[in-house]
């Protein structure tokens, strides 16, 4: 887990940004906390910040505006956002504005359309269905790779003829990976996860996506990937 960089991102419409702080946490490695948490944090400990929420009208969320006042010059951040309508403004015009006032360095910024069902749109069922999708998040991940390359890392790569592993310096004990795998690939031994049957892993990443100390890495072959199918093929849910 990379402690120098926190993710600041909270989505209180669809879920859109969020999917996007994921997919670049994943890429730097870090933690995604919410507005609250971070108010409530000493946020100077971290050296890169990225903060980001939908756009309400025209501007990011105002909780996250008050966050961006407690920062320092002395910390590097990135910017993202989620947006309805087509640009009609600056969207980034105001969180920008709070950072020069209290000379916070910007590295980088980013935006993506995102589902929307408000205004005109609720006649159509909403607009930007499906936004962000799987090419916005890729495209989140190649900016966080650009930005911060020194902080990148591939946090799917396992050691040899493993297809599951827990880095055990970085596993914290909390249990979420035992408790949402749907083939009990996990058991907690001394306070740690421990990936005792992971040739039953399906790669379906739920573990990862609940581990917030970025500390499992899954990985498969396309071999072994069929190999799974076929083992799991005529298997029946309990």
């Amino acid at each position: 887990m990379n402690r120098n960089i926190v993710i600041i991102c909270e989505t209180l419409y669809h879920g859109n940004t969020v999917k996007l702080a994921n997919a670049m946490a994943k890429t730097l490695n870090c933690k995604v906390i919410g507005f609250e948490q971070a108010l409530h944090n000493d946020l100077s400990k971290y050296d890169i910040v990225g903060l980001g929420s939908g756009i309400y009208f025209t501007a990011h969320h105002p909780k996250l505006i008050e966050v961006t006042k407690r920062l320092t010059q002395k910390q590097n951040v990135f910017v993202f956002s989620t947006h309805g309508a087509p640009i009609v403004g600056k969207y980034h015009n105001t969180i920008k504005a709070a950072l020069i006032e209290n000379n916070v360095p910007l590295i980088g910024e980013f935006s993506c359309r995102g589902y929307d069902c408000t205004g005109p749109y609720i006649i159509i069922g909403g607009g930007n269905v499906g936004r962000p999708n799987e090419r916005d998040c890729r495209r989140a991940q190649k900016f966080a790779r650009r930005i911060l390359p020194e902080f990148s890392r591939d946090t799917n790569i396992v050691h040899k003829g493993k297809f599951v592993e827990v880095r055990d310096n970085e596993c914290s004990g909390c249990g979420k990976c035992a408790a949402v795998c749907p083939m009990k690939v996990f058991e907690m031994h001394e306070g740690k996860s421990v990936p005792v049957r992971a040739i039953d892993c399906t790669h379906c990443l739920l573990c990862v996506e609940q581990c917030v100390e970025r500390a499992i890495s899954v990985q498969h072959s396309w071999g072994e990937a069929i190999a799974i199918a076929k083992r799991h093929g005529k298997r029946m849910t309990l």
